[in-house]
């Protein structure tokens, strides 16, 4: 794929993605993601959510569901004020989980006020813009406690759940330079998408991250070269985030 600089390129590029259909005509998963920081990875996974939301039915919507949980980026963008006033402010929360164990683990678990277990589904809520057909993912780290932390771990009906909500959900992972979560999230996604600055095109890390996906046997679109917007460092969060 060639170094995106207009919204047209990327477009083409989502219209390629979407061409090949499920044979169960149900959503498809994008999973995007880098080898090294700042690539622009969560810029490229909004703009391509926009294009599709944009492109949907009347009925259809599309989530973005970040895994960087760290980043809280896609989130921390649609809660912007000036975003809002141009695409309205979202409703939710709502619960992340569609009744399935999500691909997040905190760990030790812990009681309320009333002495209820606090189970997953309090750390992670959805939230939906009906005006763009975007719904998107927010992690709370202000729910956690001391002593917690934060596990990626496999949930194939998860997943499943995602594709009979949305017709097009669109994942972004963190940098593998700081987590690596290929082997539980890659072979889920209907296909990986690899994004790098036009500098690093050549960089072993990004051949050995090809190699990687398709060593798990996972669908491997190619690699979009990210001209455009690069994202800001990660944040240090005073909870842990160990990704398995």
């Amino acid at each position: 794929m060639q170094a995106l600089q207009h919204d047209e390129k990327l477009r083409n590029v989502y219209r390629q993605l979407a061409a090949d259909i499920r044979p169960d005509k149900k959503g498809k998963i994008y999973a995007f993601a880098s080898p090294k920081s700042g690539a622009g990875t969560s810029h490229i996974v909004r703009s391509m959510a926009m294009i599709a939301a944009a492109e949907a039915q009347h009925d259809e919507h599309v989530l973005i569901l970040d895994m960087d949980l760290q980043n809280n980026a896609q989130s921390a963008y649609f809660f912007d004020h000036n975003v809002q006033a141009q695409l309205g402010t979202p409703a939710g929360p709502y619960d992340a989980t569609f009744g399935k164990i999500p691909f997040w683990r905190v760990t030790p678990s812990s009681i309320d006020e009333q002495g209820r277990a606090i189970n997953d589904t309090h750390f992670m809520s959805l939230h939906v813009l009906e005006s763009v057909k975007i719904s998107f993912s927010h992690f709370h780290w202000d729910r956690f406690r001391d002593g917690q932390s934060v596990h990626i771990q496999n949930a194939r009906p998860f997943w499943h759940a995602l594709r009979e909500h949305f017709f097009a959900v669109f994942v972004d992972m963190p940098a593998l330079d700081r987590a690596n979560i290929l082997s539980t999230i890659s072979p889920e996604a209907d296909t990986n998408i690899l994004v790098s600055a036009t500098a690093d095109a050549h960089d072993q890390a990004l051949s050995d991250t090809m190699r990687t996906i398709t060593e798990l046997g996972a669908q491997f679109a190619g690699v979009i070269l990210n001209d455009g917007p690069l994202d800001d460092q990660a944040v240090v969060n005073p909870f842990g985030a160990h990704y398995e």
